[in-house]
């Protein structure tokens, strides 16, 4: 499998859903550069893509507007970059509205702030190439709210406007930009499994697939649509890599019940 070959690949953000990413891509012949704010977190997905015969380096950096620095090392170091994916979505932090500190609101936005510095900071190699992808990964509640979760609701939304203005402003460039919302088998997922085995089959129960995405064959292979010739007419999209979910209708959330 080769329909990333030669491509140069950046990934922010190394947990499962940027390790399937990461994994996927590197499988299709891309090199890619991880970076996340856990040095040892990205140094895992880079040395199993090694382990695989593919090409790929970890850094560690803050997933914020200061990242600058960070991000033209692992691009030089690349040689450019074709594919960008901003995978930068925090943990949420679950407290009702009127609970919500200021500094939640600022950790939320500051990972906004790292995805606009990686496009700016991938911009110019981009055109040069004559164009490229860009990947946001956001959540579906940036498309519908959920409660106790205001700082990362509103951090979901602004990924939607920011790839929104993205395919508007650099359309010229045949930079394509696209918001990816995963639902994948993730340890956070399954740590809520662990402590609340029934709710969980309850929630994965509805959906239409009866069964969580895989973060490399699934959620991975829906990210790799986006980074290649494929998606050279298709910008500004959302697309579900969810299993059906967002048609679904309402579909149990296991963290009301505690």
């Amino acid at each position: 499998m080769s329909q990333l070959k030669g491509k140069r690949v950046l990934v922010l953000g190394a947990d499962a859903i940027g390790r399937g990413i990461a994994i996927r891509f590197a499988r299709e012949g891309a090199e890619v550069a991880v970076l996340d704010s856990m040095l040892a977190r990205a140094e895992e997905v880079a040395q199993a893509i090694q382990r695989s015969g593919g090409r790929a380096m970890a850094l560690a950096c803050d997933l914020d507007a200061q990242m600058g620095p960070t991000l033209h090392t692992a691009i030089a170091a690349l040689g450019g970059v074709d594919v960008l994916v901003n995978n930068v979505l925090p943990m949420p932090v679950i407290a009702p509205l009127e609970e919500q500190s200021p500094a939640s609101f600022n950790d939320a936005f500051a990972r906004v702030q790292a995805a606009v510095c990686a496009m700016q900071a991938s911009l110019p190699s981009m055109q040069q190439a004559g164009g490229g992808r860009i990947i946001n990964v956001g959540h579906r509640y940036g498309e519908g709210v959920n409660e106790a979760l205001a700082a990362y609701n509103c951090a979901a939304w602004s990924l939607v406007g920011l790839t929104r203005t993205a395919a508007v402003d650099w359309g010229r460039y045949q930079i394509t930009t696209n918001l990816l919302l995963p639902l994948a088998d993730t340890p956070e997922l399954r740590e809520c499994h662990a402590r609340r085995a029934r709710i969980m089959d309850m929630m994965i129960g509805q959906l239409p697939l009866g069964r969580l995405g895989d973060p490399v064959e699934d959620v991975g292979a829906a990210a790799l649509f986006l980074a290649t010739d494929a998606c050279s007419f298709v910008n500004g999209e959302t697309l579900h890599g969810d299993g059906g979910q967002h048609v679904a209708g309402p579909v149990l959330n296991p963290a009301r019940f505690g």
